[in-house]
This record gives structure tokens, sequence and C-alpha cells, in this order.
């Protein structure tokens, strides 16, 4: 069962991540995947596992870290290149 709970709440962390980032400010997305990276290199080094899965879990969540980011910075140029046609009519 905490595996499931630990699921859930990875979940809900991206869940807030993908809305913050459309409101605060461009270099924010990079704070949890840095937070995110040092996590994973700290567990790596501290926890008995196995490195294949370490590292599994390193890339996948950091792609959907930065996926996530990415889009967002992406959504931001779009409205601010829609105000600017706006602006110039």
């Amino acid at each position: 069962m905490s595996e499931f709970k630990g699921l859930l709440l990875g979940m809900l962390i991206v869940a807030i991540l993908y809305v913050l980032d459309r409101y605060l400010p461009k270099w924010f997305g990079a704070i949890p995947g840095i937070a995110f990276l040092l996590l994973m290199v700290y567990i790596i080094f501290t926890k008995d596992q196995s490195l294949l899965t370490q590292l599994t879990v390193l890339i996948v969540g950091e792609a959907i870290l930065n996926g996530i980011w990415l889009e967002a910075l992406g959504d931001k140029e779009e409205e601010s290149q829609q105000g600017n046609r706006k602006n110039e009519s």
C-alpha cells in the first residue's frame, strides 16, 4: 500500500507543478527539476537498490518535469505573441 500512496503523492505533485508552471515566472520550472535530481543522487548513494532502477526513475522523472516546464514556456511564449499581435492591431 505504501507504493500506491507514493504513486498518488507523486501524481499530485506533478499535477500541482503543471498548474503552477502556468502562472509563475519562467525560471520556476528549473527548481523542481534540480530538487528531483539532488534527491535522486542522494537516494542512489544511500539506498541499497538496483542502480538500473534508480537511473530509470531519474531519467523518467526528469523527462516528465522538463516536459511540463518546456510546455509551460511554450504556452507563455504563444500568449505573449498573441498579446503583441492584439496591440499592433
